[in-house]
């Protein structure tokens, strides 16, 4: 599995928060499937695996980034206060 952050020994793309990046740069307000977010995403990234993806959406919907609701996923709208 890949290191959560990057390090000396860790590129970025193959750490938890640049593959996070790499999905922020995949979504969009719209809304995408699960499925269909990991098809592009393994287009953009061949190397990744399916662990890495999976720690990376978990990572990004612990943030409070993403929302999950009738089986899209899509970026959290923010409000102004």
């Amino acid at each position: 599995m890949n290191d959560i952050f990057p390090d000396k020994f860790t590129p970025l793309e193959r750490s938890v928060v640049g593959e996070a990046a790499n999905l922020l740069g995949l979504l969009s307000s719209a809304g995408i499937t699960v499925g269909e977010l990991y098809v592009h995403h393994r287009q953009a990234s061949p190397t990744s695996t399916y662990d890495s993806f999976v720690a990376a959406l978990t990572l990004l919907y612990g943030a409070g980034v993403l929302d999950y609701e009738d089986q899209t996923v899509r970026l959290t709208q923010c409000s102004s206060a």
